[in-house]
């Protein structure tokens, strides 16, 4: 008779796998934890190999390796979820900075996945199903990392990986065939090469596609971003004088954290540096002409600019039944603050600048600065700066009024003619000529600006479009400012230092990428304004942040601090601070974030590539469970078709041509079960022809599990 003629492979040298796991994670780690390359490799190796000698061990049991496929794999996604959330690096970062960032818990998480993946598909095709092209997967993984890194693996990396391959395409268990049999063809192990060879294809294609390009190395389109480094809002090392054109996003930012000056403050402000109004075809911002004279006596004028203070006078005013014409709406007012209050900043410069630059907060009415007895200038649009250079490593004081939007004051503004008030006001000796003076010229000024700008530089069709449907419904300045800055977070921008975009124009950052840094939101947020007939200026300065705060209580100011936002004048407050870049995501939120879809996915791939490698297990393991549930009758029936089955396998019969009285002849001559086979074919013929059930129904399971493990025994 003909028997079944499946070959059954054995044996696989250790020697030779282990050569090649070491190899593999020699190229692993030369990747992920060069400075560490030894210590990592030699751990890599040993669980990898540890991973591959447990499946070893349980080659001809396969049920045992089952188990411990899904135990190690949990364990692997366990740890690596685990190491990962310690880590105070993203996943990016480690696996594409070609080695610039080391951190153990994330070299932990990656050796403990990497180490479960090489060493499980080493032992699978190198013993459970040997097939040596299939042995170059695990090797495709460190290939594609240095690939996307633009690092490259050294020749005697690469040498190693060859030798190792090499050795363990030699030391590949070997097929043996069962001498009473003529092999002619493996239908089954054919189509597991199929279904193997599409399952990781997909995988190595969903890799290529879906792991991001480093924008951290010189690579193709991104080498001239990452030598030039052009965005000059992060390439400023110091606080150097005035510049002549903003900064422009070019991509792949890398902020310095070389402390720049110190700030004694009662909480984080923003800072400004320098501004700018006109808009350029590049994406810049440039000075104009007719603002950047400054003056010497600004400080008298600012000093009257308190919103606040003109607010409680106002209602005081009408409680004494003066401004008569406007008591009911000024009885509205807010009315806490009883006089000028402020407050001071102390700057401290560390970075060794000698500039004229005067970095201070919105507001400031007073400055001062040690040992400089110069005069201290002001441009109408509020850019600081000395006489001349004020030496290096300076310290100033800066006073300034520390107002919230009023916008009860803002809304009264909105519905009443702001000069005429004022003129009252002024006329019955609530508020002085020089106060409603400084709060008309400075209206003025700000619609003289608006329309200067304007001109200078249209705004573009589509960005008035975008600028009136976020404002659309709106009446006042102010909720149509805040409506714009809160806008990029309801739209989902992205805040992204390595994004390298295509263009450098706002268009293409509000329409296409919707990723940027903070030059690109303070551009857009600009124009918006702009578009929605609010005066706008760009400002250049540093966003003081919490963290920065050190243990003696000053906040410590780097060039990663250095930040863009827009100020736009608001009657009824001044100028007011957008700040777009706020309400916008971090790009690594989203990658962490993204950090459990990833491993689902993971997960995902390798239980599918679990369940086709062992379907038989998983079949047998979900047929014993119906069995216990199903009726005598359907029981009968699934056991009689499954031994049917295994028979036709063992005598290369096709099964429906086959009887129940071959059926146990097959099982009685190649298995010597003759009593267990009479049994299932007895039941079933009683079953099929009479429709009744034999009274050795109840042990009929038993017996096919005894033909299965026969079988297995005799590798039949």
């Amino acid at each position: 008779m003909k028997k079944y003629n499946r070959p059954h492979f054995y044996g696989a040298e250790i020697f030779s796998a282990f050569v090649f796991l070491c190899s593999l994670s020699a190229a692993f780690m030369y990747t992920l934890c060069r400075d560490e390359v030894f210590a990592t490799t030699c751990i890599m190796t040993a669980v990898s190999f540890g991973i591959y000698m447990l499946f070893y061990v349980l080659r001809n049991k396969r049920a045992f390796a089952l188990l411990a496929f899904i135990a190690c794999l949990l364990v692997s996604i366990t740890l690596f979820s685990a190491f990962m959330q310690i880590s105070p690096i993203s996943a990016v970062d480690f696996l594409f900075k070609a080695s610039e960032v080391y951190d153990g818990f994330m070299a932990a998480a990656f050796i403990s996945i990497f180490s479960f993946i090489i060493g499980f598909s080493t032992a699978y095709f190198n013993v459970y199903l040997p097939r040596p092209a299939f042995l170059l997967l695990p090797a495709f993984i460190p290939l594609l990392l240095a690939a996307k890194t633009a690092g490259g693996l050294p020749a005697g990396y690469v040498i190693f990986t060859a030798v190792g391959y090499a050795l363990v395409v030699l030391g590949v268990s070997r097929p043996e065939y069962p001498s009473e049999i003529s092999y002619t063809d493996d239908k089954k192990s054919r189509f597991e090469r199929l279904g193997a060879l599409g399952i990781f294809g997909a995988v190595i294609a969903l890799a290529i596609f879906a792991v991001p390009r480093s924008t951290e190395t010189p690579l193709g389109e991104y080498l001239d971003t990452v030598f030039k480094r052009e965005s000059a809002i992060y390439g400023a090392g110091n606080l150097s004088n005035f510049t002549n054109a903003s900064g422009v996003n070019h991509g792949a930012n890398e902020p310095s954290d070389n402390i720049l000056f110190y700030v004694n403050a009662d909480y984080p402000v923003l800072l400004s540096r320098w501004n700018f109004d006109n808009y350029n075809d590049n994406g810049s911002w440039t000075a104009h002409s007719d603002y950047t004279t400054g003056w010497s006596g600004w400080r008298n004028y600012k000093e009257n600019l308190d919103a606040d203070y003109l607010s409680t006078r106002l209602y005081n005013a009408a409680q004494d039944g003066l401004l008569s014409d406007y008591a009911q709406l000024l009885s509205e007012l807010p009315h806490s603050k009883d006089e000028h209050s402020s407050k001071v900043m102390q700057i401290y410069v560390v970075d060794g600048s000698n500039t004229r630059v005067v970095i201070h907060p919105n507001m400031t009415v007073d400055a001062s600065i040690r040992r400089y007895d110069g005069d201290i200038y002001r441009t109408l649009m509020d850019e600081m700066f000395t006489e001349s250079n004020f030496g290096s490593d300076a310290v100033y004081f800066l006073k300034y009024y520390d107002n919230t939007p009023n916008s009860e004051l803002i809304e009264l503004f909105e519905n009443v003619d702001m000069e005429e008030l004022l003129s009252e006001a002024a006329f019955e000796g609530v508020i002085t000529e020089t106060e409603k003076n400084a709060f008309l010229n400075e209206r003025s000024r700000a619609e003289e600006y608006h329309e200067k700008t304007l001109e200078e530089r249209p705004i573009s069709s589509e960005i008035i479009q975008l600028a009136n449907e976020i404002t659309e419904g709106l009446t006042s300045d102010y909720e149509k400012a805040i409506a714009i800055e809160r806008w990029f977070g309801e739209a989902g921008f992205v805040y992204d230092l390595d994004f390298v975009p295509d263009e450098t124009s706002a268009e293409y950052f509000l329409f296409k990428s919707r990723r940027g840094i903070c030059t690109d939101f303070a551009t857009a947020s600009a124009l918006l304004l702009r578009a929605a007939d609010i005066p706008t200026r760009y400002t250049e300065g540093f966003l003081i942040k919490e963290e920065n705060k050190n243990e003696y209580g000053a906040y410590a100011v780097k060039s990663a601090n250095a930040h863009a936002f827009a100020m736009c004048y608001i009657e009824g407050y001044g100028w007011l601070e957008i700040d777009g870049t706020k309400y916008a995501v971090n790009a690594e939120d989203i990658e962490e974030n993204n950090l459990l879809p990833l491993v689902l996915l993971i997960t995902a791939i390798l239980l599918g590539v679990c369940a086709f490698i062992f379907r038989r297990q998983l079949s047998e393991a979900i047929f014993a469970v119906s069995v216990k549930f199903g009726s005598d009758k359907r029981n009968i029936r699934a056991i009689y078709l499954r031994t049917r089955k295994l028979a036709c396998k063992i005598a290369d019969k096709e099964p429906k041509s086959a009887t129940s009285a071959e059926v146990a002849k097959i099982i009685s001559n190649s298995l010597n079960l003759e009593k267990q086979a009479q049994e299932i074919a007895s039941c079933a013929d009683e079953l099929f022809y009479n429709n009744t059930i034999s009274p050795h129904a109840d042990r009929l399971y038993s017996d096919y599990r005894e033909i299965v493990r026969m079988k297995k025994k005799m590798r039949k």
